[in-house]
Formats: structure tokens, sequence, C-alpha cells
């Protein structure tokens, strides 16, 4: 995310509709999609991707995703944003400029211009031969892309979009693919569009929800405005009487580090009778999941008036519910972390050219 500010709606007069098919699709900022939260289709973001493209001539698309698309001009680049279903026979098409995305048209006859380009979606680790002489984008969420530069600079990433993709090849070819084209994984998902607990277990033969949104958590947002309108200004002074250093190893014996519910709840309750500010120390200590709460990072750089005691009980109460924390985004968000991490080091570790 680029901002702190929490998720974005689609809406408005402000978007240009292209009535070059029909129904009419829309086209919006490829930055309102990555920041949109959809709570009526909370799957959504699992369609919306970029494109690497590989042919003759060269873009990038994701699924709503960017692509990575290669074509004549052997040359990578990132496309913009466009929405990708599940039918990989046919063309999908997708802005050129990495800074739109394109919302609806279900029509594959668009007529390409300086504006929009097709592609055929290919697996990472193969090239359908049967597109030998089309545009083939390799697909990436576009939420995905986003989190991907809390890993490795994603302007680093399209400066070398060729090499990355390589990278991201070899990490593929000696690891179990996470399952986008498996049957079972489709129907779920599609389940889940109806029923927010699917009865088949298919998700989580990969630790957890995998359609989950990675990026966006939205109890994660709803504890933040609740921190910043709890700010505190008018509350009585810290009880002075128990020095700092009591007062920690008091809080130690009432929160130890492998906490509960129950301990969380008696952490509140002694921090609202006495006052007691504890230091960042004791939080991180407990918040072991802080290095991947890219939120709390942007919160700290804007220098928002936050009451982070507040914030840090409320997220160790999310994590601390195992059924919450399994079904929740920020599941697949340490799941989805791993392979990036180890994709951006055979990057930073293959030689040039």
């Amino acid at each position: 995310m680029n901002s702190p500010r929490s998720p974005v709606f689609f809406g408005g007069n402000q978007h240009k509709y292209y009535r070059i098919v029909t129904p009419a699709h829309v086209v919006v900022s490829s930055k309102e999609v990555e920041e949109a939260e959809l709570p009526e289709s909370p799957k959504i973001w699992s369609c919306m991707c970029r494109a690497s493209e590989s042919t003759k001539a060269s873009y990038v698309q994701v699924t709503l995703t960017r692509t990575v698309i290669k074509s004549s001009r052997t040359k990578f680049a990132l496309s913009g944003i466009t929405l990708i279903q599940t039918d990989y026979t046919r063309p999908y098409i997708v802005p050129i400029n990495p800074n739109m995305a394109r919302i609806g048209g279900r029509k594959h006859n668009l007529r390409h211009d300086d504006v929009f380009t097709q592609f055929y979606a290919a697996a990472i680790n193969r090239q359908p031969s049967q597109f030998k002489n089309e545009n083939i984008g390799f697909v990436v969420h576009a939420h995905c892309w986003v989190l991907l530069n809390h890993v490795i600079p994603t302007t680093l990433v399209e400066r070398e979009m060729e090499k990355f993709i390589h990278a991201a090849q070899e990490y593929w070819h000696e690891s179990k693919l996470w399952g986008s084209n498996d049957s079972r994984l489709r129907l779920a998902k599609y389940c889940d569009l109806l029923h927010p607990y699917p009865g088949s277990n298919a998700p989580f033969k990969y630790g957890c929800d995998i359609y989950k949104n990675p990026l966006i958590v939205p109890e994660m947002h709803k504890a933040i405005d609740r921190a910043r309108k709890t700010e505190k200004n008018h509350i009585r002074p810290r009880d002075n009487s128990i020095p700092l250093d009591i007062a920690i190893i008091v809080a130690e014996l009432i929160c130890p580090i492998d906490y509960t519910p129950a301990d969380l709840m008696n952490t509140r309750n002694m921090l609202a009778a006495f006052q007691w500010t504890l230091p960042d120390g004791f939080w991180k200590r407990r918040l072991k999941e802080e290095d991947i709460l890219f939120e709390l990072e942007l919160l700290r750089k804007a220098n928002y008036p936050i009451d982070w005691q507040s914030l840090r009980l409320d997220l160790m109460a999310l994590v601390s519910n195992r059924h919450w924390y399994h079904f929740s985004g920020l599941a697949n968000r340490v799941r989805v972390l791993g392979f990036m991490t180890a994709i951006a080091s055979n990057f930073l570790n293959m030689p040039r050219g």
C-alpha cells in the first residue's frame, strides 16, 4: 500500500467509460484497484491481475491481475490491470499503461490501439505450443504486485523483468505450484462467494485460505481506525508510585510472551486501571507478526497520532484467535511472502544478462 489510509471503494463519476465493447467496461487508475476493498465480492481480488507478455511484442500483465508480456520487441514490460476469469483458451484485454486498470467488458473483440493490447494467459512454468505466435502473459495478482514491493523494489524488477521471470521459473520448477489450476481449489473459490467458510478443505491444502486478499485485511484497518479514534488526549497521569521496571515485571506476569485471549483481557484491565504505557519492546516480543504488518510502518512514517498500545492489543487479539487467523488474509500474506522472498533471492543472485 502506498498510504496508511483505509481502503477505498470503486464508484463515482470520475471513471472514463469506453463503449467499444458491450457491456461497456470502466477504466480507472491502477492505484484505485490496488487500494480497493470490495466487501460484497471479497474474492474478486484474485481475478484482478497484471501480466508479463511473451512473444514478438512486449508488455506485462498480472490476475484483477497485472501481467508481464513479451512481444516481438523481445522485451518484457509491466502491463496495467485487467480482470481474468478461468477460461485460459481465449485472449484477455489489458491496458498497456501500468497505471491503468480495466474493469468489466466481457467481449474479447476490443479494438487494439495505443491504449489496450491482448494476451493469452500462460502458466509460469510452461508456454502452451498453440500460442506460439501470440502474445503470452505471465500473470500476477495486482495486490500481490504491491505486496512484492515490500520484499524487493518493484522498480528494480521492472527494469530487469526477463531476469525476474527466469527467477520465478527457477523457483516454481523446484516447488509445487500454489494450485491455480487445481479444479478443487477453483470450486472452493466459487463456493466461498456464496458461503464464507465452505465445507471443502481445498484452500487449506496450502495451510490457509489462499483466496483471502493478502494485502488488504479489513479487520486490521478497523483496528487502526479505532486506535486513531481513541487517541489519549485527556487521561489521568500514570500512577508514578510504581516504577516502570516494576510495572513491566507485573505486565510480563499478566501477559507472557505465549499469551492467551484471557491474558490479553487481564492486561487490558490492568492497563486501564493503572494507566500504564509500556515500552515498544514489551509489545514487539509478543506481537511477533509486526514485521509483516507493513501498515504499521506506514503509520509511523506518516507520523499519525495513534494509541499504539491499544492498537497492538487489538492486533494481538486478532492473531491469537486461531480461527480468525487461518481464514484471514494475514495467514495468506505469510504464505505469499514466503515464496516471494525465495523468488527475490533467486533474482538477486542471478548474473546480469
